[in-house]
């Protein structure tokens, strides 16, 4: 009897222990263990959002999103190896694959819930499998439907649009370009489907609450216009290829507003594979650089009209003052200047428009330092232009406290500072507008998916006025017209009939990339113009790096260019002509104060 007393009193013992370890658990673990249960008997599969459209100004399809179905498979559940060998040897077939190779890929992964058997499979591959996979039931193996990024126009853009990543849990992520700047409009939020399955993870029914819609991207607008875009493309790619340069740099900007109408870069790249397999080291790092505004170099010439023309505001000097050049050499203390010719004496617009350092130098002697310190900033230059893209340069003005004696004749030459092509053509943008300096922008507003406006940056953004309207008219009138139409001016190759240009070329030595002097015989030519003379609709830079042909002046291998684009662009926005070939294509007969030397050979 005691015994059996004993003994009622130890089971009693042990269930109440275990009952306690129960409670124990399931109040510590319990949703954890919930969890995990549910997870044997649900499958979720991420259902991709589609990545927002980029669009051009005018509505065009720039870069887009398709998905496109690529074969996975579960190997956690094909641990039997008959039934792995099953599966290889029937799908292997069907997708065009070496059955050994499936084999081997589901007995490595066997512990995994996921590989890919296949990535972006045709059509006729997807309903192939669906057909065999219901009728042997191979439920290890599924279709999941990837996005993929589109770019219609193949390479047009790319530096501005940029690239995406590889997708991760069904989101593709800019990684550069618009792509990047925009991701958070662009990206979009994936959606989830939830579906109760059996042992053998076959799908029974949809779970409760198992559905997650998708939200798509928003459409962002570019305020880029395609066929520009591409007509910038071409004239650029054949002037870096026929002056042999190591790479050129385009914008073109509409001056009334700040909207960049075309940007581009050569070399360029295919935005749907940016780093193909067979590049060479190194060789996609240069050709994925937005070389207009991540790349900084000194200017020469084209500096010169933005210290002239506040020299001109602040009644430091006239246009029609006469400097004592006396060249080709002027000694400045114990610094030479030289000029490409003999000058005797130059007045300022004829110091502009044939390009003298000498008379320039000695502009910047009477300004002195702290005056050209505040006309460069008054510019922009040394301060990053806020478009709307990642990786800007500022470019590079010297803290005060490091300018020289030197600086003096340098700066209003174009020395000692660095600047990018947006910022040139954003500065140079000035002289077109009537003295105001804008923020250029690339994005004219962005709108969700169903169609509702998220941001609207279509309006020009005035950063500060640079010049009074008279001084900016007159200054482009009697001094940046002359540069290109005059027969004593620099940039004659900007020339395009029915309109007058104005421009201003440069050439300057590249400065070793760490400092200390510039490189041998290595040279960046560069034109900035626009037109028509009397009321600009248009500017435009072109930049060549090294250009190794023989000829680098900016006038010339840089000039023509700038004057197709300018051509194409009044063409296609049907701009009235400016002049008639009764007064020789706009072509100025050239002012008499000078000293009667023909042209200055492009500087």
């Amino acid at each position: 009897m005691r015994s059996a007393a004993w003994l009622f009193l130890s089971v009693a013992a042990l269930l109440a222990a275990g009952a306690g370890r129960l409670a124990y658990i399931q109040y510590t673990e319990g949703d954890a263990l919930r969890e995990r249960a549910e997870g044997q008997h649900t499958a979720s599969v991420v259902i991709p959002a589609h990545r927002g459209d980029i669009l051009d100004a005018q509505g065009r399809l720039l870069a887009g999103s398709e998905f496109w179905p690529s074969v996975y498979a579960d190997p956690s559940l094909l641990q039997d190896p008959r039934d792995r060998k099953f599966a290889a040897y029937s799908i292997a077939p069907v997708l065009g694959l070496a059955a050994e190779d499936v084999e081997a890929l589901l007995r490595d992964r066997a512990e995994s819930r996921f590989v890919w058997l296949k990535r972006h499979v045709s059509p006729e591959e997807v309903a192939a499998f669906h057909e065999l996979r219901n009728a042997r039931r191979l439920y290890a193996l599924d279709v999941q439907y990837e996005p993929a990024r589109i770019y219609p126009h193949g390479r047009l853009a790319s530096h501005v649009l940029g690239y995406v990543g590889a997708p991760e849990k069904g989101v593709r992520h800019g990684l550069a370009g618009i792509e990047l700047s925009q991701d958070e409009y662009l990206v979009g939020t994936p959606g989830r489907r939830t579906r109760t399955v059996d042992s053998r993870r076959r799908p029974l029914c949809l779970h409760v609450d198992g559905f997650v819609p998708p939200q798509d991207g928003a459409t962002v607008i570019l305020t880029i216009d395609a066929y520009l875009q591409q007509q910038t493309q071409t004239h650029l790619k054949n002037a870096v290829e026929t002056f042999k340069a190591a790479w050129g740099t385009a914008v073109l900007m509409d001056p009334q507003t700040g909207e960049v109408l075309a940007m581009a870069s050569f070399p360029d790249f295919d935005p749907s594979d940016p780093v193909p397999d067979d590049a060479k080291p190194g060789e996609s790092d240069e050709r994925l650089r937005n070389r207009a505004i991540a790349d900084a170099y000194e200017p020469g010439s084209i500096f010169k009209p933005f210290i002239a023309s506040c020299a001109l505001e602040e009644n430091i000097t006239r246009l029609d003052e006469v400097f004592a050049i006396n060249g080709p050499t002027h000694n400045f203390g114990r610094r030479i200047i030289h000029d490409t010719h003999a000058y005797g004496s130059l007045p300022l617009h004829e110091v502009i428009s044939r390009s003298s350092n000498i008379g320039m130098a000695l502009l910047g002697t009477r300004c002195e330092n702290a005056r050209l310190y505040r006309f460069l900033r008054l510019f922009g230059f040394g301060d990053r232009t806020g478009i709307e893209l990642r990786g800007e340069h500022t470019g590079m003005v010297l803290d005060f406290s490091r300018w020289t004696s030197y600086s003096s004749q340098s700066v209003p030459i174009g020395q000692e500072v660095s600047v990018t092509a947006i910022q040139v053509a954003t500065a140079f943008s000035v002289f077109a507008n009537g003295g105001i300096l804008f923020r250029p922008r690339i994005v004219r507003g962005v709108v969700g998916a169903a169609g509702e406006p998220l941001w609207d940056n279509s309006r020009p953004i005035p950063i500060r006025r640079v010049l009074s309207r008279e001084v900016a008219e007159r200054f482009r009138e009697e001094a940046l017209v002359e540069v290109v139409m005059s027969k004593i001016g620099t940039g004659k190759r900007a020339r395009i009939p029915n309109y007058r240009v104005f421009g201003k070329t440069g050439t300057a030595q590249i400065a070793h990339s760490g400092g200390g002097g510039y490189m041998g015989g290595k040279y960046t030519g560069s034109f900035v113009g626009g037109a028509p003379g009397d009321k600009p609709r248009v500017v435009a830079v072109v930049s060549l790096s090294a250009p190794s042909s023989g000829q680098y002046y900016g006038g010339t291998v840089s000039a023509p260019a700038v004057g197709e684009i300018l051509a194409d662009a009044l063409a296609y926005m049907q701009v009235p002509p400016e002049v008639t070939s009764a007064d020789e294509k706009g072509i100025m007969p050239g002012r008499k104060a000078g000293s009667g030397v023909q042209d200055a050979g492009g500087w």
